[in-house]
């Protein structure tokens, strides 16, 4: 309690008040009691002075010599044991100020000064001190009364009294005065001790409530028990803890909520203040933004540390500097990286830091780059035939082919060309449908080993014009599978087709089939060119060819019609492959629960 500074201070004020007031209470009491003292006296001595003056006047109208002085000495001075007979020192004077008698123990000063006030008596009739000028200031009581003779003034008589009586009264009172404040500050400091820490005991406690909030202890409660205002502040400040623990928790929530969304997205995300520093990123920057084989910066730059490129905080630290947008790509070995760097404005206007979005747009460049090479390709694809139709025609419409086998061998190029662009065609419209989302194929079990082995003596025929080995190794007690017949021969048909146009002459293309308890697993292999690891993942995408040099012949689109429709059937299909040795494509397809329906509907 003596360390608290309100205390003390609450303390201090209040025994100096106490202090302040006893100090002004004697001054007043001092003052006070001398105008009383005073105004007493005068009231005693006017009567004694109107007596007095009366005995004067009964000795004649004139003062003469002839009274009897030795009565009125008697009258004035005082006995043997000291005492006056009026309680007073008396002054007779005539009406010019002239002393005729007076106490003998009344001092020589005092009485050459009672000219004045004998001529204010004269004047105005009684007087008392403080209407007595040459008497207001002196330490004496004194009253004046004039004495009349046939209706005139002839004298005066002056009554003093000393104010030592006062004086040795209001220093007895004042010691008393001085006892009982001794005696009661003592007392009265007990109960203003008590009193202010009864005050100041809650308010510590709230103090200690408040710093316990300000370092996250919500659970702090104050004494709302006490009365008056220092309880309601009590339960203002439980209030006030109670909505604070609400609100952090709700920020918390969200807080966590924006971290696990920022977290998860593919992007990567910085978030720096309005002096740099980094005050959030996602763990997806760490992996985007650095290149492989390389090391973090050194280990003094945070920044550095999260991304090596000086070049990203160049731009961060110009979007600072100028409040302005920065949008631009970052190559990192074969992928890119596009950025952008946006300023934060604060609640107040100004500028509270920047948010950098980093975004891989490698799929997406590639995916236009594909398209790009896709439209090249269906224009130059459709532009062929279209060219060689229009090489032939011409001369027909012109009359110039004259020879019958001519003109006859011409119908048959233009016949070929215009089954090529009609396949190309129907190939487009395929593929529109089966990845708009709007075919539906119905599921029925059936053999695969049955539907390869029918396939297998069409594309006997197909190798050995083409001088290749085609090999069946297929079981006879093959499994059933729940597909789609159509979709299944199609799907065999476009694999096929693929192996027998890339692989050389003498080469061999192999359809196999292996089972598990789950799912039978179809592969078509063949011994051809192969493909490049680089081209493998994106052999299944539209339009894309691994082999540029048969742009006449393929139009890229068999593979993603096959995944499409697998995808579909809700089977999966894969590649293995080496360059120089040949490729597998093989694809799953589940067997048939004897449990479920014969028939039944697969969608997308």
């Amino acid at each position: 309690m003596r360390r608290s500074v309100l205390f003390n201070r609450v303390f201090g004020v209040v025994i100096l008040a106490i202090m302040i007031t006893a100090l002004f209470t004697t001054l007043i009491f001092n003052y006070m009691c001398t105008s009383v003292f005073t105004h007493i006296k005068e009231n005693e001595l006017i009567p004694r002075a109107r007596a007095l003056a009366a005995v004067i006047e009964d000795y004649g109208q004139h003062l003469m010599p002839e009274w009897d002085s030795q009565v009125l000495s008697a009258i004035l001075n005082a006995n043997d044991e000291g005492e006056m007979l009026l309680g007073a020192y008396s002054v007779i004077t005539d009406k010019e100020g002239n002393v005729i008698l007076s106490s003998g123990a009344l001092r020589q000063d005092v009485l050459d000064s009672i000219g004045e006030a004998v001529a204010e008596v004269v004047q105005r009739g009684e007087l008392r001190t403080k209407q007595i000028p040459p008497l207001r200031h002196t330490s004496m009581v004194t009253v004046g009364v004039p004495i009349l003779g046939e209706g005139e003034v002839l004298g005066a008589v002056l009554l003093m009294v000393p104010l030592v009586e006062a004086t040795l009264a209001m220093g007895s009172l004042n010691s008393a005065l001085f006892m009982s404040a001794l005696l009661a500050l003592p007392v009265v400091a007990v109960m203003v001790y008590w009193a202010v820490g009864r005050v100041t005991r809650p308010l510590r406690q709230m103090r200690d409530v408040a710093v316990g909030m300000a370092g996250g202890n919500f659970e702090a409660r104050a004494d709302a028990s006490q009365r008056g205002e220092v309880g309601q502040l009590a339960r203002s400040l439980n209030y006030l803890s109670r909505e604070l623990s609400r609100t952090i928790a709700e920020l918390t929530l969200e807080r966590n909520r924006l971290k696990q969304a920022l977290d998860g997205l593919q992007e990567g995300i910085i978030a720096v203040d309005q002096n740099g520093r980094v005050t959030h990123h996602n763990p997806a920057v760490s992996g985007m933004l650095r290149e492989p084989g390389t090391r973090s910066g050194e280990q003094g730059d945070e920044r550095l540390q999260l991304v090596a490129d000086p070049q990203v905080w160049a731009d961060f630290d110009k979007v600072l500097a100028g409040g302005k947008e920065v949008i631009r790509p970052l190559p990192l070995g074969d992928r890119v990286i596009r950025i952008r760097i946006s300023p934060l404005i604060g609640g107040d206007g100004k500028l509270a830091g920047a948010v950098g979005l980093f975004t891989d747009v490698t799929e997406s460049e590639r995916l236009e780059r594909t398209r790009r090479d896709y439209v090249a390709n269906v224009s130059h694809e459709m532009r062929t035939p279209l060219t060689a139709m229009r090489a032939l025609l011409e001369p027909l419409n012109e009359g110039m082919v004259r020879s019958d086998e001519t003109r006859d061998r011409y119908y048959a190029i233009m016949l070929r060309e215009t089954l090529h662009l009609s396949r190309l065609i129907d190939d487009l419209m395929e593929l529109s449908r089966l990845q708009s989302g709007q075919l539906s194929v119905q599921l029925q079990p059936l053999s695969p080993c049955e539907l390869a082995q029918d396939l297998s003596e069409k594309y006997l025929t197909v190798a050995r014009e083409k001088g290749l080995d085609f090999l069946l190794e297929v079981p006879g007690d093959c499994p059933r599978v729940l597909t789609n017949p159509d979709r299944l021969e199609q799907v065999l048909v476009i694999l096929l087709d693929n192996a027998m146009k890339y692989t050389p002459e003498g080469g061999r293309v192999t359809l196999s089939a292996r089972w598990d308890h789950r799912e039978v697993i179809m592969t078509v292999k063949d011994s051809g060119i192969g493909i490049d690891p680089e081209d493998q993942p994106y052999v299944f995408d539209r339009f894309y060819k691994a082999d540029k040099a048969h742009t006449s012949q393929v139009s890229g689109l068999g593979l993603s019609i096959a995944r499409e429709i697998l995808q579909i059937l809700g089977e999966r299909i894969w590649l293995d492959s080496e360059p120089g040795v040949g490729s597998a494509f093989s694809f799953s397809l589940k067997r048939e629960d004897p449990a479920a329906p014969g028939n039944r509907a697969a969608r997308p």
